[in-house]
């Protein structure tokens, strides 16, 4: 069963342990197969040391050979908790789905620095930890858009490349700072060497950064030691599922992300690739389709919305 809110935020550093069940899971037979459902996403439960493609990989082998799989945003390795991931046709709607926030556990520790801004690079001491820390002067800062320089080990692109290939290889660059939202950061537990910090804030924003700055803005550096992914839009820490609960069955439908929105009935078919009165998802007795501001995004034929 999914992790409860409560033993998130009681003993989240316990997930640690949840490296024995994934070898457990390793020898398990994988018979499912895929059958009354073609697509639907899954809110997996991301152990550490796992990369996202890792779990991506690892889900493959739950479904018949040939079914597309794909996460809706990176997890860096050493980090757990909510993956969301889409498999079948669902993979096709990963750029077109309603941006969600996001929400962290996350453990700084300061007096350090990293190559990585976590406890997975080359870590060395940074400065004195001030005696006193003020935490919450320090943290004023992140409400609203700020700008934040991201993590070059991080899965951006630029020039071509992904930022993390081009750290890996040594090579000398800067990446630009880019807008990040804060919707909160509190402070949930709090010592003399460490923070932990509950984090909600919008797509894109990069936890690491965030132990960074706040480590300069005290004069000694931080890194991140560990970190817990509540939320990632609709998907909750609560209803995540372990990698060896994996199958078919606990597939949710391909429109669980528009679940709460309005349906339109499509009255012809094919859809029109424009139609200013349509918005979100459209069906019609032949397959589905979806719109935003009037322009059609996405259609398949033979499925049916609420199916």
């Amino acid at each position: 069963m999914g992790l409860t809110a409560q033993s998130a935020l009681l003993s989240w550093r316990q997930l640690l342990v949840y490296k024995l069940p994934i070898r457990l899971a390793e020898s398990v037979s994988f018979g499912y197969a895929l059958t009354a459902m073609e697509a639907g996403f899954l809110n997996i439960l991301k152990p550490p040391g796992m990369t996202s493609h890792d779990v991506v990989y690892r889900v493959r082998r739950f479904f018949p050979k040939g079914t597309k799989v794909g996460h809706l945003g990176t997890l860096d390795p050493p980090a757990a908790g909510v993956l969301p991931i889409a498999v079948g046709f669902a993979t096709k709607l990963i750029p077109h789905l309603p941006e969600g926030d996001k929400a962290y556990l996350a453990e700084v520790l300061f007096g350090w620095r990293s190559d990585t801004l976590d406890a997975a690079g080359v870590v060395e001491a940074g400065g004195a930890v001030p005696a006193e820390l003020c935490l919450e002067t320090h943290l004023k800062p992140y409400q609203g858009t700020i700008m934040q320089v991201p993590p070059q080990v991080s899965a951006l692109r630029q020039q071509g490349q992904r930022s993390y290939d081009r750290a890996r290889r040594g090579e000398q660059f800067e990446l630009p700072a880019r807008p990040a939202h804060y919707h909160r950061v509190e402070i949930v537990r709090q010592t003399v060497e460490s923070a932990t910090l509950r984090v909600a804030c919008g797509p894109g924003t990069y936890i690491r950064s965030l132990a960074r700055d706040l480590g300069e803005s005290l004069g000694c550096g931080a890194i991140l030691r560990f970190l817990l992914r509540l939320q990632s839009g609709d998907f909750q820490l609560p209803e995540a599922i372990r990698l060896e609960e994996i199958s078919p069955e606990r597939l949710l439908p391909w429109t669980w992300p528009w679940r709460n929105q309005p349906t339109t009935e499509l009255e012809q078919w094919p859809p029109p690739a424009q139609s200013d009165h349509l918005q979100g998802l459209v069906h019609h007795p032949k397959g589905a389709a979806l719109y935003r501001d009037g322009i059609k995004l996405w259609a398949r034929e033979g499925v049916r919305v609420g199916a």
